[in-house]
């Protein structure tokens, strides 16, 4: 999947729309960057071992790559959206639920993570750097 990573991550047609907000948070939290472990490929910040990585695949599709957040817990009560991206990312579904088969969408996507996060104890809020908002999980 290092192909498909770098393509979402790196290559991705939207980051242009939020190339200041990614900027601020590089230089806040650091660079990232694909390593491999053990055979597979993550994404980690340099210098950061407090990030996690979550990759974001359908059960019938496993082998392609939908999405990738890069996040961390920084303070106990919260999880902090470092990174976001999501392949195959059109206008029309950018923000909306997807279609049958299409794409994930930007809330299809936060809405699994909050699924996940909900299981960390402790967890409270759900932040996200680029625009310092937390949404509450309870």
């Amino acid at each position: 999947m290092r192909d498909q990573l770098e393509a979402v991550f790196f290559f991705n047609p939207m980051q242009s729309k939020w190339a200041t907000e990614i900027r601020r948070v590089v230089e806040q939290y650091g660079v990232p960057e694909i390593e491999s472990v053990g055979g597979e490929v993550t994404l980690a910040l340099r210098g950061r071992e407090t990030t996690q990585t979550l990759f974001a695949v359908r059960p019938q599709r496993t082998s392609v790559l939908e999405g990738v957040i890069i996040y961390g817990r920084f303070q106990y009560p919260e999880i902090l959206v470092l990174h976001m991206a999501l392949a195959g990312l059109r206008p029309a579904s950018a923000l909306g639920a997807q279609e049958a088969g299409g794409d994930l969408g930007f809330l299809g996507l936060i809405e699994a993570f909050s699924k996940l996060v909900k299981t960390v104890a402790g967890v409270e809020y759900l932040r996200f750097a680029y625009w310092d908002l937390a949404i509450p999980l309870s």
